[in-house]
């Protein structure tokens, strides 16, 4: 191995061990709480190191974002290729997404609930685009669904992309209610019970002929 890849590597396992310490550090306080010095120290660096290859916390926060989006991502892409019926890839795909919030709370939290606020324009232009790129293709994972629906003759809707935002929509605001535990008491029947009477009315929408509205 030459030194230049050697250097390379040792560059990457920095990189990689900075972004431990701040999904570590954010993980534990909060984007608001957490500082740059907690980072350091957790990834027992200087703080100055941290700014070679970061620009500041706001690039290093939005770099952990865009992990839990390839992971959705991927959760979805995997579920779409199960070579079922669209009917059952959209209830498979509403399970996965169920399993994110599950299985990746944090970053179902900081994707999906926490307000973002300025965060765009603290941010690299680069990284903007990257997040907003990898956001459009899980949604295009959606659409895909739909599309083949439309293949089939089932649906009739024109743009399969406004189907999909509405997707994603009613999931995320079904899974925020049972974020709020008193909300429990309001709802007749467990998360996993919803979701499923939830995904059976929407494929029954999609499958309406009645015209949508303009």
């Amino acid at each position: 191995m030459g030194i230049q890849d050697r250097k390379e590597r040792e560059k990457e396992a920095r990189r990689q061990a900075i972004l431990d310490a701040a999904r570590e550090v954010f993980f534990q306080n909060g984007f608001q709480a957490a500082t740059m010095d907690q980072i350091a120290k957790a990834a027992e660096l200087s703080k100055g190191t941290l700014y070679l290859y970061f620009p500041g916390k706001h690039d290093l926060f939005v770099t952990i974002f865009l992990e839990g989006l390839e992971i959705l991502y991927n959760m979805l892409d995997e579920t779409s290729r199960n070579g079922k019926d669209w009917e059952a890839q959209l209830r498979d795909m509403g399970m996965a997404y169920y399993r994110f919030y599950l299985e990746h709370p944090f970053y179902f939290r900081i994707l999906f609930l926490w307000r973002h606020g300025d965060m765009a324009s603290s941010i690299t232009q680069e990284l903007y685009l990257e997040c907003l790129e990898k956001g459009r293709a899980c949604l295009r994972v959606l659409s895909g669904v739909i599309d083949r629906g439309k293949e089939a003759g089932d649906i009739e809707h024109p743009d399969s992309m406004e189907p999909a935002v509405v997707l994603w929509g009613f999931l995320n605001g079904i899974l925020l209610l049972y974020e709020e535990k008193e909300h429990e008491q309001l709802i007749p029947g467990t998360l996993d019970r919803i979701l499923g009477v939830s995904f059976e009315l929407i494929i029954d929408g999609l499958k309406r002929r009645t015209p949508c509205p303009v």
